[in-house]
């Protein structure tokens, strides 16, 4: 990676202006400030998907609170009057049933309810992967892969010594 830690605007003078500096250690100075300005671009864009993560969050929360708190409303007026509507039936189907047909058909309804939530929580349990931070994995996981090549080099020069 030629240039790769160069800086266009670092002066190639030493610290104190007067005499210069030995290859080695104006190489050493770039890769210092070249290290620092990739750690800092690294941890900008952390903070940048970070943003972008927290906002489409904020975003998709509000709208899931909002959309559950009316679904729950409606849900249960549905249930109300669907109990209401079936328990009259059934009181109508035999005389044994007069004045409990609501309480069966409620009854009912909250079995059929609790076996549809047991379901969704096993649902639940199974494990899903989110692809937050994708670029800053990536650029990470390119950084290692780059240091170890440097080490694998740095191996393979001093076997061959």
């Amino acid at each position: 990676m030629p240039g790769w830690f160069d800086k266009s605007s670092s002066s190639s003078e030493a610290p104190d202006g007067s005499e210069e500096q030995s290859p080695a250690s104006e190489s050493s100075h770039q890769f210092r400030e070249g290290l620092g300005d990739h750690l800092k671009a690294r941890a900008e864009l952390l903070a940048l998907e970070a943003s972008e993560a927290r906002e489409i969050l904020i975003r998709r929360g509000s709208l899931t609170v909002a959309a559950t708190v009316l679904l729950v409303f409606a849900y249960a007026l549905v249930l109300v009057t669907v109990i209401s509507l079936l328990g009259r039936w059934v009181e109508t189907l035999s005389s044994q049933f007069n004045g409990l047909g609501w309480q069966i058909t409620a009854l009912m309804a909250g079995f059929l309810h609790l076996t549809l939530s047991l379901l969704l929580f096993r649902k639940l349990r199974k494990k899903r992967s989110f692809n937050l931070f994708e670029f800053t994995r990536a650029e990470i996981k390119k950084d290692g892969e780059w240091l170890n090549q440097g080490k694998n080099c740095s191996n393979a020069n001093e076997s061959s010594s």
